[in-house]
């Protein structure tokens, strides 16, 4: 039995709006938030708000989550987003998982009673990710 699940995948690159058409192909429900320059991805909500993001199971932070300062990594983005401000609009008990999160974005969380869960942590990642890199 499949359980429909709701991710928010917020900033990124093509690999951030890659897993969220996966999500939406695997029968979730799928908003993004911060690659509108992508266009319209099939079966996702374009989310121009962080509306809504407090009823999310899981939301997605990019890899690195952190770009210059203190803002979201979103080079697929129009916009700026601060980190704090995306932080501020998630709740304690959802699972929050980012790419290389540093110590300050920590502290930001760790400061709201959020937990973020480093994906890049997992060494199949890690290696998987260096492939074309190199």
């Amino acid at each position: 039995m499949r359980n429909e699940l709701n991710f928010w995948v917020v900033g990124g690159d093509m690999r951030q709006a890659k897993l969220a058409e996966l999500l939406a192909g695997d029968g979730h429900t799928v908003h993004t938030f911060g690659l509108e320059r992508l266009g319209p991805l099939p079966e996702v909500e374009a989310e121009t708000r962080m509306e809504g993001i407090a009823l999310a199971d899981c939301v997605v932070l990019p890899l690195p989550a952190a770009g210059a300062g203190s803002l979201l990594n979103a080079p697929l983005s129009a916009g700026q987003y601060p980190l704090a401000g995306i932080l501020d609009a998630l709740r304690p008990d959802q699972v929050i998982c980012a790419g290389r999160v540093d110590a300050p974005l920590t502290g930001m969380a760790a400061g709201r009673g959020l937990v973020l869960h480093d994906y890049f942590r997992r060494e199949e990642l890690a290696v998987a990710n260096a492939v074309p890199v190199a």
